[in-house]
């Protein structure tokens, strides 16, 4: 079955047929709200490519409170700075307000309400302002900051932002256009077949001029990326890709390929973030390896099938210039794996510290003769018992632990490390 354009947006993710908005709000102590709806504006915004390690900040004049002065802050764009400053003079404006005791960047949930103007409008953008602003009407959320009473301002702001993003489509015109590519579904029965071995990756293959969802542009292109059953203390936990490596089939153009992410049976995967920092470009002859450097990408899902369906979205592929210098322009395309060596229980449960993600993240539900689930976090026994489930749960951003949203990709990997490294008590 073919993917239909809509589910190349980065961070929509189908599932038995109902779109959901896949949204990462780290855990505060509150629930996420009810009733999401799609913010296609917002992606479309967000599959521009804009990040703050490319922007042109300018000097920045802080005020008598420490918040960055607006008329400063710049994304290098000009149709962009018009939504900059709208954000700042609205929507930043009731954040601060109303929601900087989780979201000011001093915790691990986003940091769309910091006193950095430019950093929060990129969060904000992330996280796109339907889903914002459903969870600041929310009275499940995290009231009172939350709930029916900010139901007046948040409809203003709304509109103001929703024809701020009508006259910024307007500026780029052409632009604007979503370049992202999704390829159709591919499966293969050898990676469950082989799975006794750890040594053998099955290397799965797209040609990119036949075999991508339809109304995409097609590419002189061959991509291949190698798979396998990914196991921790022998439970199954999902699977584990490397080497996504793309060559050119035909011509004599290079390409610039940028951000990988992955599908399986229809659902995007957007908490697999190895791969999302790519920038390569793709010349005729040697094969490019578009992430040399970094960790395999752990795809974590329960149960695994033989008919499992493996899909790939870049966030664009487009011709680049003629002088453009060939190869990933970087040692550090995939992020090095910069966690503890070894991670234990001890730590993970710790009063202080950086690596106690079960005592901050966990304990207000699973400790104690009344742990949900009858799952005991501060019991080490426990614990372990249950490793291969407490990764695949905090990784299942359809139904995560906890469930206010995914945690922060470094609290993952910490647990992550725990679990790899043989679930270490101390």
């Amino acid at each position: 079955m073919r993917m239909s354009k809509p589910q190349a947006l980065k961070i929509l993710g189908t599932v038995s047929g109902t779109v959901l908005l896949l949204l990462a709000f780290q855990n505060c102590g509150q629930q996420l709200g009810e009733g999401f709806q799609i913010d296609t504006k917002s992606v479309q915004l967000n599959s521009q490519g804009n990040s703050l390690g490319n922007v042109d900040t300018g000097t920045k004049t802080p005020t008598g409170d420490g918040d960055e002065d607006l008329g400063e802050a710049s994304t290098g764009d000009l149709c962009e700075d018009q939504l900059l400053a709208k954000f700042g003079s609205g929507y930043h404006v009731f954040l601060k307000q109303n929601c900087a005791g989780c979201h000011d960047g001093n915790h691990e949930a986003p940091a769309f309400a910091s006193k950095n103007v430019l950093a929060s409008y990129q969060v904000f953008k992330d996280k796109g302002y339907l889903a914002i602003s459903n969870n600041a009407v929310s009275e499940k959320h995290n009231p009172p900051a939350t709930g029916a009473h900010n139901n007046g301002a948040i409809s203003s702001l709304k509109q103001e932002w929703e024809s701020a993003q009508a006259a910024w489509l307007q500026c780029k015109g052409s632009d604007a256009q979503d370049k992202s590519i999704v390829t159709i579904n591919k499966t293969d029965a050898n990676i469950i077949a082989s799975k006794a071995n750890s040594a053998t990756w099955t290397t799965l293959t797209w040609n990119l001029n036949t075999e991508v969802a339809a109304n995409m542009p097609k590419f002189p292109l061959q991509m291949t990326v190698e798979a396998q059953v990914a196991k921790v203390s022998g439970n199954e936990v999902g699977y584990a890709v490397r080497n996504p490596t793309m060559s050119i089939t035909s011509g004599t153009a290079k390409y610039r390929v940028k951000a990988l992410f992955f599908y399986v049976n229809s659902k995007l995967l957007d908490s697999a973030t190895v791969y999302r920092n790519i920038n390569a470009v793709v010349c005729p002859g040697t094969p490019l390896n578009l992430a040399p450097v970094g960790n395999a990408q752990l795809l974590v899902m329960s149960p695994i099938k033989n008919t499992d369906k493996f899909a790939l979205q870049f966030t664009s592929i487009e011709k680049a210039e003629s002088t453009a210098k060939c190869g990933t322009g970087s040692t550090d395309t995939a992020p090095i794996d910069n966690t503890p060596a070894t991670v234990s229980f001890a730590q993970l449960t710790a009063t202080t510290g950086t690596l106690n993600v079960f005592r901050t993240q966990c304990f207000s539900c699973h400790t104690g003769a009344g742990a949900n689930g009858g799952l005991d976090l501060s019991n080490y026994t426990a614990s372990k018992n249950a490793a291969s489930k407490i990764l695949t749960r905090i990784n299942d951003a359809g139904s995560p632990m906890p469930r206010s949203g995914l945690m922060s990709s470094q609290m993952r990997a910490i647990v992550e490390k725990w679990v790899t490294t043989g679930t270490p008590q101390n």
